[in-house]
């Protein structure tokens, strides 16, 4: 009698879908967005090549980002519009889909990493949970560069892993240009091109090396030949960014943290099933190890800490576990009804994951308001009261190229002029920026509410006091 597989020959792609699947879900029941970068890294840019107007931010200004991303983005948003498909809300479930894809695709490469490392059963293990993890789940379908970089990467560690098996040029070609591409689509994924180098030195791999340089030589010439074509200079951006954050110490601006603020961080978001087998993975001295442990002590040293730079070592660390807990399940464990429960309930328990150090900045009311004011026909311009220009979404969510008026201050003086100017129609207040007795004197009511956002438009039949009317003399 043959043998029935244990698998299913194309049971990853399944895993893989329902992973991307369940990262849309997620998104689109959060609906706002983890961190600023989110809308002005990819979001507003490509919006500004799809239909011509976006808001700047600083970094765009300087130069410190490439076009690559923004670029395909402004495409596919170009073609909704062809479409038809312009409500901000379906722009961004076409983001969340592209999004989702990129990470089915690294779903499959991290399936194939630890299949070739630790046996298909342990790749199983390692997909279910990846694809179900709550703290991966935060960032998967999110147009982020942190996790948007994760799916080349891991592919480029499948890659050298194959080329430290076996010295080619073949595989150390993909494993460079796969780096290379989770370096433009993110910067500080350089530092995951010391490990993989040290791997392929370290056992004499000199073919792999030789491919691995052609690779990430190529992807280096196309990201010369595009920032020439949209900055002026080759490389103007690579230039910019590491000259702000490593010369210039510019990062600092935004924060300091000590060296241990991710140690905490990191316990509060992994799946609690998997620790003890990742203390145990660590034990093995392989290139996967080396970059979980190397880019772990680099941002560890770095002075300014953000919660989303954890992202790239969120599917590594479940790489790492998979192997030694498929071993502990399998020596103790024979029914394969059982093993199967036991593979359910690590996945389950990774969906509680990150619940302890849930990362904020969702701005679910403040986007939800954005979207409603631009759908609003009588909008000509919008005011957002008590945000940094860094906070607001942009035009992306508002979609209406109107005059956007950001002003961080809660002091109606700061607000004086404007509020009288008739091109300004709605005024977006958050958490209690201005006082309500302020925009009413200046002939505004409350439109709709949505927690601390509040959206006002102008009266029917304004009753503006003169002397709102009048610029104010003196200082």
């Amino acid at each position: 009698m043959k043998p029935s597989s244990p698998l299913r020959p194309a049971w990853e792609r399944w895993i893989a879908v329902a992973g991307a699947v369940l990262a849309v879900v997620v998104v689109a029941l959060e609906r706002g967005r983890r961190h600023p970068d989110e809308v002005f890294q990819f979001l507003e840019p490509a919006h500004g090549l799809a239909f011509g107007y976006w808001l700047q931010s600083w970094e765009w200004l300087e130069g410190l980002r490439n076009w690559a991303v923004p670029g395909v983005l402004g495409g596919v948003l170009m073609l909704c519009g062809r479409l038809g498909l312009e409500h901000p809300w379906a722009l961004a479930s076409v983001v969340w889909l592209c999004c989702a894809a990129v990470q089915a695709w690294g779903s499959l490469a991290l399936y194939r990493l630890v299949e070739e490392r630790d046996g298909r059963e342990a790749a199983l293990l390692a997909a279910a949970v990846h694809v179900t993890w709550g703290g991966w789940l935060l960032y998967a379908a999110r147009p982020l560069a942190d996790s948007l970089s994760v799916a080349p990467l891991l592919g480029s560690l499948l890659w050298a892993r194959r080329a430290r098996v076996r010295d080619g040029l073949r595989e150390g070609f993909w494993c460079g240009l796969l780096l290379g591409l989770a370096f433009v689509v993110r910067y500080p994924s350089a530092v995951f091109g010391v490990p993989l180098a040290v791997s392929l030195l370290a056992a004499r791999r000199w073919r792999s090396v030789a491919g691995a340089a052609v690779g990430v030589g190529a992807v280096l010439l196309g990201l010369g030949v595009l920032d020439w074509l949209t900055w002026g200079e080759p490389w103007h951006s690579v230039w910019k960014y590491f000259q702000f954050n490593l010369f210039q110490g510019g990062a600092a601006r935004f924060g300091t943290q000590p060296w241990w603020w991710y140690l905490p961080k990191l316990v509060g978001m992994v799946p609690l099933l998997l620790a003890w087998h990742f203390g145990r993975g660590l034990a093995r001295r392989d290139v996967l190890v080396g970059a979980f442990v190397f880019y772990l002590a680099v941002v560890m040293g770095l002075a300014h800490k953000e919660l989303r730079f954890l992202a790239p070592l969120l599917p590594l660390f479940v790489a790492i576990a998979a192997g030694p807990a498929w071993h502990s399940l399998s020596r103790y464990v024979h029914s394969r009804r059982v093993l199967g429960g036991l593979v359910g309930l690590y996945a389950l328990s990774s969906l509680a994951a990150a619940t302890v150090q849930m990362p904020g900045g969702v701005a679910r009311e403040q986007l939800d308001a954005l979207v409603f004011a631009g759908q609003r026909p009588e909008l000509t311009g919008l005011i957002v009261a008590g945000q940094q220009e860094w906070n607001v979404s942009g035009y992306f969510h508002l979609h209406r190229d109107v005059p956007l008026l950001v002003r961080p201050g809660t002091d109606v003086k700061d607000l004086y002029g404007p509020l009288t100017e008739r091109q300004f129609s709605h005024v977006l207040v958050h958490k209690g920026a201005l006082g309500e007795p302020a925009l009413k004197s200046a002939g505004f009511c409350v439109l709709r509410r949505w927690g601390p956002a509040v959206l006002w438009s102008r009266c029917p039949s304004p009753s503006t006091p003169p002397e709102l009317l009048s610029t104010p003399s003196g200082p």
